[in-house]
Formats: structure tokens, sequence, C-alpha cells
């Protein structure tokens, strides 16, 4: 049995008057981690649509 789970953090902060945010996804394995910065709401929500997507699916049910 293989988990196919991944954890998402997110994290938000004003720097110099803008918005940053930080996404991060990845499983257990060390070369799985991906990382992507925004300063746009709109981009950062499609971004963690794609990698939930990708979770939903890979996950057998």
């Amino acid at each position: 049995m293989t988990d196919d789970s991944k954890v998402i953090v997110i994290r938000a902060w004003r720097d110099g008057g803008r918005m940053l945010i930080r996404v991060l996804a990845g499983t257990g394995e060390p070369s799985s981690t991906q990382e992507w910065v925004f300063t746009d709401i709109d981009a950062t929500v499609a971004r963690i649509a794609e990698v939930l997507d990708t979770v939903h699916s890979e996950t057998k049910c």
C-alpha cells in the first residue's frame, strides 16, 4: 500500500507594502518538495487547486 498524501503549507506576509504568498507542497520523499511564491491571490488559489487536483487524481478510492 502506498501513501498518496501530500502536505501543503501556505505562508503569507507583507513585505514593503505588498503581500507575498509562499506555497510548499510535498510528500514524505525528500526530492518531492515543490515551492512557489506569489504576489497575486488568484494565481495562488489556482496553483493550490492544481496541487489538490493531482492528489485527487492520484488517490485510488
